[in-house]
């Protein structure tokens, strides 16, 4: 009976977690962009092992929405974390409206990529975690 009683308060629980875990993981849209009015959806706040690489990309459309090629994406670890961490490359050019660059880090830690299109500049927060123990 006991075993019931704690299904019956555990599984609302893990629902709500569900939700709100769910519910955050809209992605980011920016824009429009001067002069072009670009919008960009952004990568979502992301988790990374340390010396992994992580693929961040980036999509730009058009008012109507369709993707956009040839507009140079920018991405930059600010100056406080570059020597812990790189992008590579820095620049990319959309192709069929997307620009992706690599992430890795050298350190643990919480780490922030600047990315830039046209006027607008957005950072991304990372967390870096160590290697996955072995047991």
């Amino acid at each position: 009976m006991s075993q019931c009683a704690l299904c019956r308060g555990v599984v609302p629980l893990l629902l709500i977690a569900c939700g709100l875990v769910l519910g955050s993981c809209q992605p980011t849209v920016l824009g429009p962009t001067t002069p072009s009015g670009y919008r960009l959806v952004l990568p979502e706040a992301s988790q990374a092992l340390r010396s992994h690489p992580l693929a961040l990309t980036v999509r730009v459309s058009d008012t109507a929405g369709k993707p956009v090629d040839e507009v140079l994406v920018h991405f930059r670890v600010p100056d406080a974390w570059a020597t812990r961490a790189q992008v590579d490359p820095p620049t990319v050019a959309t192709r069929q409206g997307q620009a992706t660059t690599i992430f890795r880090a050298r350190a643990t830690g919480q780490l922030m990529v600047q990315i830039t299109v046209e006027d607008r500049t957005v950072d991304i927060p990372i967390t870096v975690v160590g290697e996955t123990p072995r047991f």
